[in-house]
């Protein structure tokens, strides 16, 4: 068998693309509702950080339950978890304390990880089942919906409550989440062939250490991530002296550089090797952060949001195709809920690392910590997935190999 083959059917991913856009809005939406939040429940820089870590607490557990349930019920799991992400919502919507924000926080973060991995595996799946990739195209799908937070900052402008925001959302996720109960019915149909399904038990092993290399990368990047998406705002607002508007505007900036330099990736990914996508676009990551942390103005800082933007994006898609593809049918929800809840440790760290730093050295230090950690992943990439690397990544690449000869 050479590489992955179709066979009967072919999946339709229409619904799981649609969970990219709808994961994305409620991010692009709530980075740009953090000013409100902090002040609906009356938290200092601090609380709102140890809020928010409540949210990524959720996603671990959530995660690691997706993978098992996945594959026992497949693509069921992609409404269901949409529209426990609905749900969710609720409780954010009422809160009005530092603590009780943490907790309804929990039960979001833990319904975003289940939905994050259910539409991450169902791509793979449509990957090998069209032998094509498509996952830096569904991760610019989640950075289009980030979006959001722009009509977000707008409405925010004219006085609309957190709670009227999120209801909206709460909207999309459940028509995605109805919708996606047709393409759940149409893969029950539909037997995923691939080349790493008959990987012998004991190598799977040699692929956990594998996914791992991989996940300490995606860990990182997510921590990047979220303080960008969390923070810029408030950077804008708080530090810059920005208005609501301009201020919203900086998690919608970041999502469409975001965006941009997936679609970029789409089209690069066939002629760059994983290694030059991810390194180059954290080198550019750093570059951008770093701009931002030394910033004069909230239109420079936006520019430079948007530099940064547009070099972390490349580095998540490449993550999860590489494990899916290392991955068999049966193991490649597991698979990548293993990289998704490592790699939600970094939206763990995120809140009060970038909490903790703001209260010492003000937003401007906390963002040129968040340089470093990029340049960083910049040179981890490099040597995590150098050619020819003895050790765990190039065992998985001997394995890959071996299943597709």
């Amino acid at each position: 068998m050479s590489g992955a083959q179709p066979s009967g059917p072919r999946l339709n991913a229409r619904w799981a693309l649609a969970c990219f856009v709808a994961l994305g809005v409620f991010a692009g939406a709530w980075g740009a509702l953090i000013p409100d939040i902090k002040r609906q429940v009356g938290a200092t820089d601090a609380e709102l950080g140890f809020a928010l870590l409540f949210a990524a607490a959720g996603t671990v557990p959530g995660t690691l339950i997706a993978g098992r349930l996945w594959r026992k019920f497949g693509w069921w799991l992609l409404p269901a978890s949409a529209l426990g992400s609905a749900i969710a919502l609720v409780g954010p919507m009422f809160v009005s304390t530092p603590l009780m924000l943490g907790l309804a926080l929990l039960f979001t973060g833990a319904t975003s990880g289940m939905l994050d991995v259910a539409m991450n595996a169902a791509i793979s799946d449509t990957e090998a089942n069209r032998n094509a990739r498509l996952m830096y195209g569904a991760h610019a799908l989640f950075s289009l919906g980030g979006l959001a937070s722009f009509p977000t900052g707008i409405a925010r402008q004219v006085g609309a409550q957190p709670a009227q925001v999120l209801a909206v959302v709460a909207l999309v996720y459940l028509l995605v989440g109805l919708g996606a109960i047709r393409a759940a019915r149409q893969a029950a149909h539909v037997r995923i062939v691939d080349a790493a399904s008959g990987t012998a038990d004991g190598k799977r092993g040699i692929l956990f250490k594998a996914i791992a290399a991989l996940a300490i990368l995606c860990a990182v990047s997510y921590l990047i991530e979220d303080a960008v998406s969390n923070w810029s705002a408030l950077h804008l607002e708080q530090t810059l002296l920005s208005g609501p508007a301009l201020g919203g505007a900086a998690p919608g900036m970041f999502a469409l550089a975001m965006f941009i330099g997936r679609i970029l990736g789409q089209r690069l990914g066939h002629r760059y090797s994983d290694r030059a996508m991810l390194s180059a676009g954290a080198a550019l990551a750093a570059i951008g952060l770093a701009m931002v942390a030394a910033a004069p103005t909230p239109l420079i800082a936006l520019a430079a949001i948007a530099f940064a933007g547009a070099g972390i994006a490349l580095v998540a898609p490449a993550l999860y195709a590489r494990a899916g593809r290392m991955s068999g049918s049966r193991s490649r929800a597991a698979a990548i809920a293993r990289l998704t809840a490592f790699g939600y440790t970094g939206f763990l760290l995120g809140p009060p690392l970038m909490g903790g730093l703001a209260e010492v050295v003000g937003l401007r230090g906390a963002f040129s910590v968040i340089a470093v950690l990029a340049a960083l992943l910049a040179v981890g990439g490099l040597l995590a997935l150098r050619s020819g690397r003895p050790g765990a990544f190039a065992e998985g690449e001997e394995l890959l190999a071996t299943a597709r000869g």
